[in-house]
Formats: C-alpha cells, sequence, structure tokens
C-alpha cells in the first residue's frame, strides 16, 4: 500500500509540475522587436506626439471629470500645458505609456491557482484532509 502510495505521488507531482511549468512559460513569454527611437537625429524628441498622447488622455472623460473636481477648467490645463518644456512633456508621455490598465491579472490568477494546487497537495500528503482516497 505504502508503495500505491508513493508512487501515485510521484506520477501526480510530476503532471503537476508539468502543467504549472507550462503554464508560466507561456505567460511570460515575450515578442522582441525592434521599437523606433522617439528621437530625431539632432537628439530632440518627438514633441507632437508626445503631446498627442497628453491630449488624448486629457479628453478622456474619467481625467476630465477628475481634474474638474480639483478645481481646474480646461483653459488652465491648457496654460499649465504650454508652459511645460520639452523634456517635461516627454517625461509624462512616458509615464503615461508605463500605465498598465488592468496590471496583469492573468498572471495573479495563474499564481493564486498554483498556490492553491500546492497547498492542497501539501495537506493531501500529510494526511490533513483525505480527497483523492490513496
Amino acid at each position: 500500500m505504502f508503495f500505491f502510495k508513493r508512487f501515485c505521488f510521484r506520477r501526480v507531482f510530476i503532471w503537476y509540475l508539468t502543467v504549472a511549468f507550462s503554464i508560466l512559460s507561456f505567460a511570460s513569454s515575450a515578442p522582441a522587436m525592434f521599437i523606433p527611437s522617439p528621437y530625431e537625429g539632432n537628439g530632440t524628441p518627438h514633441q507632437e506626439t508626445d503631446l498627442q498622447k497628453i491630449q488624448r488622455l486629457l479628453e478622456s472623460k474619467l481625467v476630465q471629470h477628475k481634474l474638474s473636481q480639483l478645481g481646474l477648467t480646461k483653459e488652465e490645463i491648457e496654460a499649465r500645458l504650454n508652459h511645460l518644456d520639452d523634456e517635461q512633456i516627454h517625461q509624462i508621455a512616458s509615464q503615461i505609456n508605463a500605465l498598465e490598465p488592468g496590471g496583469g491579472t492573468v498572471e495573479v490568477v495563474i499564481i493564486v491557482i498554483l498556490v492553491a494546487l500546492l497547498g492542497f497537495l501539501i495537506l493531501e500528503l500529510t494526511g490533513t484532509i483525505d480527497v483523492l482516497k490513496w
């Protein structure tokens, strides 16, 4: 009986590791490609594209509502935006690019499932629960 339990544990554990590593290998794969430089030949950033990114963000209803709650009008926002230099505009645009809506929820779900399975397996092997009926 002990041999059978040990054999089944090894089999289940190997399958668990195989599935876990397969899922994790798919979740972390990222395609590699060339990214165009945001700088022109003379080293100045593309101010037009950065301004367009900022304008698109400012045009969203959620951002407009939050800015109006803070007491800023569209004219005040435009005036403040016109006072920024190229480096500050580029910094704001790059921070907009860094925002990730959703926050990587797929990885979190996979990790939670794997931790739950590992916890279930540990509880089963220690004899705390007996669901598999070895």
